[in-house]
């Protein structure tokens, strides 16, 4: 005799199944900054983990008769929702990687050229910096929070097109972030650089191999340094509220 499940089981199996594509989608996207400091059986428990406390609130609003068709829908609207968390906690990285470019700071290349370019050097320092902004704010705390309460927003089954001008809204705001952080240290190393160029033309010096980029990366090192409530608490509190907004407001209007 073939083993069948009971008959009250059979209706949640689809909706516990979008459930965990979901979040498993989000997870191994929203981590993707993390790189391989965070292994794939950490993701898999925290994806798990997120689905068994969502699922109370699933059963609530889940809508009648999803199909398996439902669980590839979810698993797209995950993505989206992990894009939102990756580009706004890279944002930091993006404006080191934009400083480290300017001030001759990509040094990645000439020392591992087989490695990741964003292995060593100023966006990666950026990044860990603006983690820690992120974390000591409660981003972390936001991003489960908002994970969670988004089958609220986007019911089992809504379709993943409700979130597509949030992801389009998370990226610009990525993007406006990261410049806001990298405008006052391009601003100061492009400041230099003229200065540098009107003292070498005006006393006829001729500066030793790498003097001019050495400086210039002294100076964007001096400007994290002194900038570093930007990069850490402004940068942390800033990325918190992106985050709230555009994972609540995923789908602020349902068809």
């Amino acid at each position: 005799m073939t083993p069948s499940l009971p008959a009250d089981w059979t209706p949640a199996l689809v909706p516990a199944a979008a459930v965990c594509a979901r979040m498993i989608a989000a997870v191994a996207v929203g981590t993707l900054p993390l790189g391989s400091a965070l292994p794939i059986r950490v993701r898999v428990a925290v994806a798990v983990a997120l689905a068994a406390v969502a699922w109370p609130q699933v059963v609530t609003v889940v809508r009648p008769g999803p199909s398996a068709l439902a669980v590839a829908g979810e698993a797209v609207v995950g993505l989206g929702l992990g894009l939102v968390v990756a580009a706004t906690c890279a944002a930091a990285a993006w404006a080191g990687g934009i400083v480290g470019s300017v001030a001759g700071l990509a040094w990645a290349d000439d020392f591992t050229p087989e490695g990741d370019a964003q292995s060593a050097g100023l966006a990666r320092l950026a990044w860990w910096l603006g983690l820690a902004g992120f974390i000591a704010a409660g981003g972390h705390l936001a991003v489960v929070a908002g994970l969670i309460d988004s089958f609220q927003a986007l019911p089992v089954g809504v379709g993943p097109a409700a979130v597509t001008d949030r992801v389009v809204a998370a990226a610009g705001s990525a993007v406006h972030l990261a410049l806001s952080l990298a405008g006052p240290a391009l601003a100061a190393v492009t400041a230099f650089h003229i200065a540098a160029a009107i003292c070498l033309r005006t006393i006829r010096l001729v500066p030793g191999a790498g003097m001019l980029q050495a400086a210039a990366a002294a100076v964007a090192i001096a400007l994290v340094v002194a900038g570093l409530p930007t990069w850490i608490d402004g940068f942390g509190t800033a990325a918190r509220s992106r985050v709230e907004r555009d994972l609540s407001g995923a789908a602020s209007a349902i068809p």
